[in-house]
């Protein structure tokens, strides 16, 4: 952990994390290292075994768990077994859960005085589709950001755009998703993204993504 915490990312995040294995994950985040500019988050799924009513309870129960180790909290929807939530039919369910961890967290820094910034992460939908409702539900509870999966296609940023404009002054926007170069970085954040996630170009380059991603697109 802290040869990873000290390679210059702006955020390093762990997951997905299966409910059982909370305990253990913040039993470990309890003692890490300082890590001077870079927050730690945790991105926290569901089985896919798990049923639909135990949402807002298992999310409720990671925010418990994690809260006091962890620099932001995210909710992974993009994940194959748990994209069942963005359908039509349990986006009621979603939105009680968003209420509910938005309201503890804000529980928590009454009692403590520490804010814990809260993320929606979820595909962002292919070219031609309706911009994804749970992205509005989450805003409205008042999650701090959404982690959006871009489609595989040059016109992904161009969906990216049409949701900053519709969300206005609301959560901070991560892309994530075919961000290979500095070129990647560069589109996302004129459509809007305040930052980017990178997951793919890690695995295979490691450390050394970091200079890739630096190198100028002029």
């Amino acid at each position: 952990m802290c040869e990873l915490l000290a390679m210059g990312f702006g955020s390093v995040e762990f997951g997905s994390v299966l409910p059982d294995a909370v305990p253990a994950l913040a039993a470990t985040l309890l003692n890490r290292p300082a890590s001077a500019g870079t927050a730690v988050g945790v991105g926290l799924s569901l089985p896919a075994e798990s049923p639909a009513a135990v949402l807002g309870d298992a999310w409720l129960a990671g925010l418990n768990g994690l809260w006091a180790n962890v620099d932001y909290l995210s909710f992974n929807l993009s994940a194959r077994a748990n994209r069942r939530f963005l359908h039509s039919e349990q986006l009621a369910r979603l939105a009680s859960a968003c209420l509910a961890v938005a309201f503890r967290r804000d529980c928590l820094q009454a009692d403590s005085g520490r804010y814990l910034p809260l993320a929606l992460k979820l595909p962002l939908g292919e070219v031609g589709e309706p911009l994804p409702t749970a992205a509005f539900v989450a805003a409205a509870a008042g999650f701090d950001q959404l982690t959006l999966v871009l489609p595989e296609v040059p016109e992904g940023t161009q969906r990216l755009a049409e949701l900053a404009r519709r969300l206005g002054a609301g959560p901070a926007l991560v892309a994530v998703g075919g961000i290979r170069s500095a070129a990647a970085i560069a589109s996302a954040r004129q459509a809007g993204a305040a930052g980017v996630q990178v997951h793919r170009l890690f695995v295979e380059q490691g450390a050394a993504c970091l200079a890739t991603l630096a190198l100028s697109t002029s």
